[in-house]
């Protein structure tokens, strides 16, 4: 355990310092953004849009990769990720404020599609039918290799413009008083159709075939072969046999899932304007609102480590001959 957690802490330093790395090579800083906007906007030379930009934003862009780290990590001992130089807000406050955006959609459409996707994947494994693997491949083929973004943009094509069956942007009507309330509850699950659908069918694909693989393997193992010898049902063996082990893998990618989404899809928040993670790690970059970046980064680094390590401790429990190995 306590070489775990020593390996937990030095990925969490050596990503925070490479993230740090990152986005200091990144071109552009926030006050040459912001000069940009106000010389097409005002007019006025580029000298002054740099003066009155550095005085808006109160930005040094020549502190050096160490001042940042330990500016950022005595904030960060103290609760304190900085401010955000675009919103003029607190970096945790908009943090909190986007998380439970993103956990809604995100991961609405991940546990759906995994739910969904590995049963599928099994039930493709046990048919081997020729017919449904081909459809099989077909669907990953397609929906696989398409972006969420742009499989977003056609579900606003058909059902936003062509029908007008659901809304193209926000997370709820501006009219309702956002709280728990039912008014609010069933508007943001009205405006979340959309956003998780496009992320859904772009998860499902990948689950299925990767449970298709998974499964298939496992059928191969001489365990179930003499599962079958025994003459236990062809349920059961299904189920208690092959579907449990070949999950397996399964939940290794289902933790790195979980840990990403955390980062939100930002292009899909950005196409619904969607106020999750996404939708403000995409507009810290776009303006190169590095403290806002940080902030982001170190809460997608923070959650992809921890849900690999709870992996790591919740396989002990799931398979016994990692317990006797022990």
């Amino acid at each position: 355990m306590k070489e775990r957690l020593m390996m937990l802490l030095v990925t969490i330093i050596t990503a925070v310092l490479m993230t740090f790395m990152i986005v200091k090579l990144m071109p552009g800083d926030p006050v040459t953004v912001l000069a940009n906007e106000l010389r097409t906007t005002q007019g006025i030379s580029e000298q002054d849009a740099m003066v009155r930009a550095t005085a808006m934003l109160n930005y040094d862009p020549d502190e050096t990769v160490v001042q940042q780290v330990i500016k950022f990590t005595s904030g960060l001992l103290r609760g304190d990720l900085g401010e955000s130089i675009r919103f003029r807000a607190p970096v945790t406050e908009i943090m909190l404020a986007a998380l439970p955006w993103t956990l809604f959609s995100a991961g609405t459409a991940t546990i759906l599609s995994y739910l969904i996707g590995t049963r599928a994947g099994l039930f493709v494994a046990w048919s081997k039918s020729k017919r449904l693997n081909g459809v099989t491949d077909l669907f990953s083929s397609i929906f696989g290799s398409i972006p969420d973004y742009v499989i977003g943009f056609i579900l606003i094509s058909i059902f936003s413009v062509s029908l007008a069956w659901f809304p193209s942007r926000g997370a709820y009507d501006s009219g309702t008083n956002p709280g728990f309330n039912w008014p609010f509850i069933l508007s943001a699950l009205y405006h979340s159709v959309l956003p998780i659908t496009a992320v859904f069918i772009v998860y499902l694909a990948n689950w299925v075939v990767n449970m298709r693989g998974s499964a298939t393997n496992v059928m191969n193992q001489e365990y179930i072969k003499y599962a079958k010898a025994r003459g236990l049902s062809n349920q059961v063996i299904r189920q208690k046999y092959v579907g449990k082990n070949a999950q397996l893998p399964m939940i290794t990618s289902l933790a790195t899932t979980f840990g990403l989404l955390i980062g939100g899809a930002p292009l899909i928040e950005n196409l619904f304007a969607y106020p999750g993670v996404g939708f403000y790690l995409n507009t810290a970059v776009s303006v190169r609102d590095i403290p806002l970046m940080q902030g982001m980064f170190f809460m997608i680094i923070i959650t992809v480590v921890f849900c690999n390590f709870f992996v790591d401790l919740l396989y002990g429990f799931l398979d016994p001959r990692l317990r006797r190995s022990a």
